[in-house]
């Protein structure tokens, strides 16, 4: 074998080396997390929940945002404002055993609308999937739409 060919195929096999190497490796860091790195998301209390949230309404195409903070009454209860089209609100709930629940006020006073979903356990407590229902209003029946909130920056 002469000294070429030697070094072709020792460059040859110094790839093919690297290529399955490289093969296994995970192609990004979110990748490497799994559903076991995470928090139990049934056992999020509200105060794992504080700060802002990117909304988004599927079903009406609308987008928006949800800040959370605590209750000023309920220290176990969330307390917050959503902005999304021309809506601003006022949001009032709960999250128990991985149940999210609000309620939407337009006055703090009246009931808007629900939301009711769940954290979504592989997105480690940044994730939230549900459904938004409004009340019907005189001349205006009720709405529903799926909706997902994302902790901002995710």
């Amino acid at each position: 074998m002469s000294i070429r060919t030697f070094v072709a195929r020792a460059a040859l096999l110094a790839a093919v080396a690297a290529l399955t190497a490289c093969a296994g490796a995970p192609t990004s860091v979110a990748n490497d997390v799994n559903q076991s790195d995470c928090a139990d998301v049934r056992t999020l209390r509200a105060g794992q929940l504080y700060g802002t949230w990117e909304l988004e309404l599927t079903a009406l195409n609308q987008r928006g945002q949800l800040t959370l903070r605590q209750h000023p009454e309920f220290s176990e209860s969330l307390r917050g404002e959503f902005r999304y089209g021309d809506q601003r609100s006022i949001a009032s709930g709960d999250v128990e055993a991985g149940e999210f629940n609000l309620d939407e006020s337009l006055d703090g006073k009246s009931l808007h609308a629900f939301w009711s979903g769940k954290l979504t356990p592989s997105a480690c407590g940044a994730e939230i999937r549900g459904t938004w229902q409004t009340l019907a209003q005189p001349g205006k029946p009720a709405q529903e739409s799926p909706f997902v909130l994302r902790r901002g920056g995710h």
